[in-house]
């Protein structure tokens, strides 16, 4: 004989059903505005630099560090004028880093940028032929690597009757397409330099770590540091660490990290 359910079990079934589609709304609603929320940060530089600010901050406590010690320079490479214009309405923010000569001449005779006045590094490969417009256009060059290129920007720098501040950079990496003196060369690199070119004025060391584990980073971190403090004030600059590396960079001494994919959406340092 066929029984008809109970009506109080088709209420509860049905109970349970709206039960779990109110659940599922709910959880789709929640997922949205997480992603929302993270969302307006990737799309607003200002508001991840100021997380990032804080983050760095905690790092630096975690190692004894004092926060005021460690500068962040934003590399804005391949952010557009609009995001650059939104990270630089952040008024603490007083340098950032570029590494491609023509398109950053472009990007900041753009009408958004020229309110904007902030001091630029340049931190990719330089070669002679760009050196006389890097020279004139930015305040630091970061990628000083060999005695020749010195020299030559040494003899610009007269003839534009004006200092080169420069940072040597250093290593650390086999890789033939990556810039810098190796370590074992970079103390008789910074002598030469210091005692053949007046126009020179050297500031510290930059550096890009390799692709390796933890405590390599951080071994040669501590070399470049070690090499830093040989030559160099702790006032004047040691840039170690990018947006991967820069909690290692922060506890072996950095002073400078270059950060851009942790500030701009798909960019990279």
């Amino acid at each position: 004989m066929l029984t008809r359910p109970q009506g109080g079990g088709i209420r509860a079934a049905e109970k349970t059903k709206i039960s779990q589609k109110g659940d599922a709304k709910m959880l789709k609603y929640g997922i949205i505005a997480y992603i929302g929320a993270n969302m307006q940060v990737l799309l607003q530089p200002n508001l991840a630099y100021k997380a990032l600010v804080k983050e760095v901050a905690e790092v630096c406590l975690s190692y004894g560090r004092n926060p005021k010690e460690v500068k962040i320079l934003p590399v804005v490479k391949y952010a557009t004028a609009t995001q650059i214009a939104n990270l630089l309405t952040d008024k603490s923010i007083n340098y950032v880093a570029e590494s491609r000569l023509q398109d950053s001449v472009k990007k900041w005779k753009s009408a958004e940028l020229k309110p904007y006045k902030v001091k630029k590094f340049f931190i990719g490969r330089l070669q002679k032929n760009k050196a006389a417009k890097v020279l004139e256009y930015f305040d630091l060059i970061c990628s000083l690597d060999s005695l020749n290129l010195a020299q030559f920007i040494n003899e610009k720098a007269k003839d534009q009757n004006k200092i080169a501040k420069c940072l040597v950079q250093v290593k650390l990496t086999d890789k033939t397409t990556q810039g810098g003196a190796n370590l074992e060369e970079a103390g008789a690199l910074i002598e030469s330099i210091l005692n053949t070119c007046p126009n020179i004025k050297l500031k510290g060391l930059m550096a890009i770590a390799p692709q390796a584990s933890e405590d390599i980073v951080e071994q040669k971190f501590l070399a470049v540091k070690k090499l830093f403090d040989k030559y160099f004030k702790p006032s004047d600059i040691l840039s170690l660490g990018m947006s991967g590396d820069y909690k290692i960079a922060i506890k072996s001494g950095s002073n400078l990290i270059r950060i851009g994919s942790k500030i701009f959406e798909n960019s990279e340092e």
